[in-house]
C-alpha cells in the first residue's frame, strides 16, 4: 500500500513540475504581476424562457434561495449485490456486453 501511495504522489508532483518555471505568454519572463481590471465582463441577459411553466416540475413550495440541503437529510441507499445462486453467463448470448453501445 505504501508504495501506491507513494506513485501516485509522486506522479501528482510530476504533473505540478511544469508550472514551477511558467513563463508568461507575452514577455517570456516569469509571470508575478496580474491586473484583475483588464478582465472584461460580459453582460449576460436576465431572463431565459424556456416556452413551458417549470413550476410543474419543481417541488410543492420549492424556494432556490433557501439554505444549503443538509446532508443527513438525503436518504443513502445501499447498492446491494444480488446473489442469483446461478452463473447467469450460461443464459446470455455469446459475446454479451452490456456496456457496449
Amino acid at each position: 500500500m505504501k508504495v501506491k501511495e507513494y506513485f501516485a504522489t509522486l506522479f501528482i508532483a510530476a504533473m505540478f513540475l511544469p508550472l514551477i518555471g511558467a513563463k508568461s505568454p507575452t514577455t517570456g519572463s516569469v509571470a508575478t504581476h496580474f491586473d484583475i481590471h483588464s478582465i472584461e465582463f460580459i453582460e449576460t441577459s436576465g431572463d431565459i424562457e424556456l416556452g413551458f411553466d417549470t413550476a410543474k416540475y419543481l417541488p410543492e413550495g420549492f424556494n432556490p434561495y433557501v439554505g444549503k440541503v443538509s446532508v443527513k437529510s438525503l436518504n443513502y441507499i445501499e447498492d446491494e449485490q444480488v446473489e442469483l445462486g446461478f452463473d447467469t453467463s450460461e443464459y446470455l448470448p455469446e459475446g454479451f456486453d452490456p456496456y457496449k453501445k
